[in-house]
C-alpha cells in the first residue's frame, strides 16, 4: 500500500498528466493531456487546466466528442487535445491555447463538500460504514477543487454491485486553515458475510469553493483518509476559487 499522500496546488508535470509533445505526422501539431475545468456554455466553452493553461476548444469538436449534448452540468473533466503551435500564446506567463481539437473526455466524478454535522447526520462518519483506500497516489487543489486519485475495494453481495462513494468532510475550520477527511462509504458493514470484494480505480473532484475560511493568509490544509498517512501543506487562497 502506498501510504504517501502527495497535496500541493499545481504539480502538472506529475500528478496532472499534462504533457505535450509534437505529433510525428504533423510536426506543428501537438497533443496535451490533462485535468481540466469547464467553465462558459455551449459553444463557448472555456477550459482552464489545472495548472493554470486556459484552452478554447472548437465548437465542432465539442459537438463531436458530446454528440451535440455540450457538457451540461459537468465541470471536471480529463481530456486529450490536440493544437497546432500558431494557435498557441503567452501572456503575463499564462498560456492560451485557441481553436483546440478534444479528442477523447473523461468526467471525474463530482461532489460538494460537506461539513462533519452533515457527514454524522448522513450516518457516514461511522467507524463500521467507512473503509479504507488501497493506494491513493494524488491529491491537489485546483480552481476551486480538491481533486483525489485512489484504488479503493467495493462490495459485490449476490452477484450485485453495492455501488460506493466517497464524500470529502470539513472537519475542522480555523483562522488560515481547514482538515480534510475523505470518507470511503462502500455500504456494507465489515463484518458482513458473503460479501465479495473488487478493487477498482476511482478520480473525484470536491468543491471547496463555497468554504469560509476565515484569515487573509494562505491557507494550512491537512487531509486525512483511512488507509492513507495525513499529511499537511500550505496553499493559495486562490486555490478555493471556482475558475471563470
Amino acid at each position: 500500500m502506498n501510504k504517501k499522500i502527495y497535496l500541493m496546488a499545481f504539480l502538472c508535470a506529475v500528478f496532472l498528466c499534462l504533457v505535450s509533445c509534437e505529433l510525428d505526422d504533423v510536426k506543428s501539431q501537438q497533443i496535451m493531456n490533462g485535468y481540466f475545468t469547464i467553465t462558459g456554455s455551449s459553444p463557448n466553452y472555456k477550459l482552464i487546466a489545472d495548472n493554470g493553461t486556459i484552452v478554447y476548444p472548437t465548437s465542432s469538436s465539442v459537438s463531436d466528442i458530446t454528440k451535440g449534448f455540450g457538457f451540461g452540468n459537468h465541470k471536471r473533466v480529463y481530456f486529450n487535445i490536440y493544437y497546432n503551435k500558431e494557435n498557441m500564446t503567452t501572456e503575463n506567463e499564462t498560456i492560451t491555447i485557441r481553436n483546440a481539437e478534444l479528442q477523447k473526455v473523461t468526467y471525474l466524478i463530482e461532489m460538494k463538500t460537506i461539513c462533519e454535522e452533515e457527514a454524522t447526520k448522513a450516518g457516514i462518519m461511522q467507524e463500521d460504514s467507512i473503509f479504507p483506500i488501497n493506494t491513493l497516489g494524488n491529491c491537489w487543489l485546483s480552481n476551486g477543487y480538491l481533486t483525489s486519485l485512489f484504488a479503493a475495494s467495493y462490495s459485490i453481495i449476490n452477484d450485485i454491485i453495492v455501488e460506493s462513494d466517497a464524500n470529502l468532510c470539513a472537519t475542522n475550520i480555523s483562522d488560515n486553515a481547514v482538515t480534510f477527511k475523505m470518507l470511503y462509504n462502500r455500504h456494507t458493514k465489515k463484518n458482513d458475510t458473503n460479501v465479495k470484494s473488487n478493487k477498482e480505480n476511482y478520480a473525484y473532484s470536491f468543491d471547496i469553493s463555497k468554504l469560509n475560511i476565515p484569515g487573509n493568509d494562505s491557507v494550512t490544509v491537512t487531509f486525512e483518509t483511512l488507509g492513507a498517512k495525513t499529511s499537511s501543506c500550505k496553499v493559495a487562497r486562490n486555490v478555493f476559487k471556482y475558475a471563470q
